[in-house]
């Protein structure tokens, strides 16, 4: 949510839209492509913090505010009582498949001028909790192409960093370490081929409480030369730079998946599972493949079949850059959020 707020309020500014960030601090923020916006620490403890609905009204009026954008569930209650209040048109952006709760669907249909979905997954999940489509606006996640640029990234140089040769087979996923992202079966498929392979490695970008589990289990299967756990990362596209294959094994139901397209944007062949957003994000056999949750046999041969085409492997990946570049690129979301200030009569 972090990373969408200044992904939009960067590609916004850039268009002559006057942006202002609430956020943590008063003065000025960096976004997006080091573009620094104004910033006004708004701090929002929950959906009934008056403090909050104070300072917003103050912002907007101070200002002539004539949109808020909410970008999270916290939010959506001070957002819409200062919108209220002031005049400002209130948009609000969902990220979750959560229900929206009874009180939150009335404030929706009552006084919110639309809601932004993420994904197709965000927007059958707001249906299904009683909001009526007419309210809803799909706009997919986006990201920045200037960051995550393949040709601007040495991937030989972070491999070596992470004790990575030049001529090993290393696989990938990003994302915090728990069952839902199915991170024992993306193990367990990788020591499935691993006989095959000498050279194959593991890396998983994160922590979470099934670190210990996963380094027990690798030990378990024999791969714990293999497995590196690298914790963390601020530069996470320098972490896909050095993946030959990225994976994305989630079991639970993703809203979007944005790892994917970051990895995609890196230039790198995808592997997702089918559920929540991510068979909108990827068609299979094109800009990368889809294996059923779970699946331990066909995550295996999902990655086999990767690791013994390269020209397959070349050829999704492009794939995958090229649908960024069209679908989820900084500028796409800059040109939906137009559509939708249009449609709202927004200057």
């Amino acid at each position: 949510m972090e990373s969408h707020s200044d992904i939009l309020g960067a590609e916004l500014s850039r268009r002559g839209h006057t942006v202002i960030m609430g956020c943590g601090r008063d003065g000025s923020v960096k976004v997006n492509g080091g573009i620094e916006l104004p910033s006004k620490k708004i701090w929002i403890v929950n959906s009934g913090d008056v403090g909050a609905i104070i300072k917003i009204i103050w912002v907007s009026c101070k200002e002539g505010v004539e949109v808020i954008v909410a970008n999270g569930g916290r939010e959506y209650w001070p957002a819409a009582v200062a919108a209220k209040i002031t005049g400002a048109k209130i948009i609000f952006i969902r990220h979750q498949t959560d229900r929206i709760r009874k009180t939150t669907r009335w404030l929706i249909h009552n006084h919110v001028a639309a809601v932004v979905a993420v994904s197709g997954a965000v927007r059958h999940a707001l249906i299904a909790s009683g909001i009526k489509e007419d309210k809803i606006t799909l706009v997919p996640n986006s990201i920045s192409l200037a960051k995550f640029d393949p040709s601007s990234i040495n991937g030989k140089e972070v491999r070596r960093e992470l004790g990575v040769l030049d001529n090993d087979l290393l696989v990938g996923t990003v994302g915090k370490l728990n069952k839902g992202k199915g991170v024992y079966e993306l193990l367990r498929a990788v020591a499935l081929i691993a006989p095959e392979h000498e050279t194959l490695k593991l890396v998983f970008v994160g922590d979470g409480p099934e670190k210990a589990g996963l380094e027990t289990e690798a030990e378990r299967l024999g791969m714990r030369h293999r497995v590196i756990f690298a914790g963390v990362q601020k530069n996470v596209e320098r972490l896909y730079a050095a993946m030959d294959i990225f994976v994305l094994a989630s079991t639970c139901s993703e809203a979007f998946g944005m790892v994917l397209i970051e990895a995609m944007a890196m230039g790198k062949p995808v592997i997702g599972t089918m559920v929540g957003g991510i068979p909108e994000l990827i068609s299979d056999g094109k800009n990368g493949t889809l294996v059923p949750p779970g699946n331990v046999k066909a995550l295996a041969g999902a990655i086999q079949e990767y690791l013994s085409n390269s020209d397959l492997s070349s050829r999704v990946a492009a794939a995958g850059r090229q649908t960024v570049e069209s679908e989820f690129s900084d500028r796409t979301l800059g040109d939906r959020f137009e559509e939708v200030f249009k449609a709202l009569e927004v200057r």
